[in-house]
Protein backbone atom coordinates (compact mmCIF):
# COMPACT_ATOMS: atom_id res chain seq x y z
CA UNK A 1 0.00 0.00 0.00
CA UNK A 2 1.56 3.32 -1.00
CA UNK A 3 2.23 5.92 1.65
CA UNK A 4 0.18 9.08 1.57
CA UNK A 5 0.76 12.50 3.03
CA UNK A 6 -1.55 11.63 5.89
CA UNK A 7 0.69 8.84 7.18
CA UNK A 8 4.16 10.27 7.75
CA UNK A 9 6.97 7.81 8.02
CA UNK A 10 8.90 7.40 11.26
CA UNK A 11 11.97 9.07 9.74
CA UNK A 12 10.14 12.29 8.88
CA UNK A 13 9.79 13.32 12.53
CA UNK A 14 12.11 16.27 12.92
CA UNK A 15 14.14 17.16 16.01
CA UNK A 16 11.78 20.14 16.45
CA UNK A 17 8.81 17.83 17.00
CA UNK A 18 10.81 15.46 19.20
CA UNK A 19 11.74 18.37 21.48
CA UNK A 20 8.14 19.54 21.45
CA UNK A 21 6.84 16.11 22.48
CA UNK A 22 9.49 15.76 25.21
CA UNK A 23 8.55 19.18 26.60
CA UNK A 24 4.86 18.30 26.57
CA UNK A 25 5.50 15.01 28.38
CA UNK A 26 7.71 16.71 30.97
CA UNK A 27 5.15 19.44 31.67
CA UNK A 28 2.37 16.85 31.78
CA UNK A 29 4.32 14.94 34.43
CA UNK A 30 4.79 18.17 36.41
CA UNK A 31 1.07 18.90 36.10
CA UNK A 32 0.16 15.40 37.33
CA UNK A 33 2.55 15.70 40.26
CA UNK A 34 1.17 19.11 41.22
CA UNK A 35 -2.38 17.84 40.97
CA UNK A 36 -2.22 14.45 42.65
CA UNK A 37 0.62 14.59 45.19
CA UNK A 38 -0.81 17.45 47.31
CA UNK A 39 -4.27 15.88 47.24
CA UNK A 40 -2.77 12.58 48.39
CA UNK A 41 -1.14 14.28 51.38
CA UNK A 42 -4.02 16.70 52.08
CA UNK A 43 -5.04 15.00 55.32
CA UNK A 44 -1.53 15.31 56.74
CA UNK A 45 -1.56 19.02 55.85
CA UNK A 46 -4.23 19.70 58.45
CA UNK A 47 -2.68 22.74 60.13
CA UNK A 48 -4.40 26.13 59.85
CA UNK A 49 -2.97 28.85 57.67
CA UNK A 50 -4.56 32.29 58.11
CA UNK A 51 -7.68 30.73 59.56
CA UNK A 52 -8.19 28.07 56.89
CA UNK A 53 -6.75 24.57 56.45
CA UNK A 54 -3.48 24.58 54.51
CA UNK A 55 -4.91 22.06 52.00
CA UNK A 56 -7.55 24.66 51.10
CA UNK A 57 -4.84 27.22 50.32
CA UNK A 58 -2.95 24.70 48.22
CA UNK A 59 -6.06 23.92 46.18
CA UNK A 60 -7.41 27.45 45.95
CA UNK A 61 -4.21 29.37 45.22
CA UNK A 62 -1.24 27.07 44.78
CA UNK A 63 -2.49 24.78 42.03
CA UNK A 64 -3.91 27.47 39.69
CA UNK A 65 -0.73 29.51 40.11
CA UNK A 66 1.37 26.44 39.29
CA UNK A 67 -0.76 25.75 36.21
CA UNK A 68 -0.22 29.32 34.97
CA UNK A 69 3.52 28.88 35.47
CA UNK A 70 3.42 25.64 33.43
CA UNK A 71 1.62 27.49 30.61
CA UNK A 72 4.14 30.35 30.71
CA UNK A 73 7.08 27.94 30.60
CA UNK A 74 5.59 26.10 27.62
CA UNK A 75 4.88 29.33 25.74
CA UNK A 76 8.37 30.72 26.36
CA UNK A 77 10.21 27.51 25.40
CA UNK A 78 8.11 26.99 22.28
CA UNK A 79 8.52 30.61 21.15
CA UNK A 80 12.28 30.17 21.35
CA UNK A 81 12.08 26.82 19.55
CA UNK A 82 9.93 28.36 16.80
CA UNK A 83 12.40 31.20 16.31
CA UNK A 84 15.29 28.72 16.16
CA UNK A 85 13.40 26.49 13.71
CA UNK A 86 12.52 29.44 11.47
CA UNK A 87 16.18 30.41 11.28
CA UNK A 88 17.32 26.93 10.31
CA UNK A 89 14.26 25.88 8.29
CA UNK A 90 13.92 22.81 10.53
CA UNK A 91 10.18 22.92 11.22
CA UNK A 92 8.00 21.08 8.73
Amino acid sequence: MPQTRLTPSRTSITPYWRRNLRLILLLLAVWAALTFIPSYFARSLSFDFIGWPFAFWMAAYGAPLAYLIIIAVYARVMNRADERADETGEQS
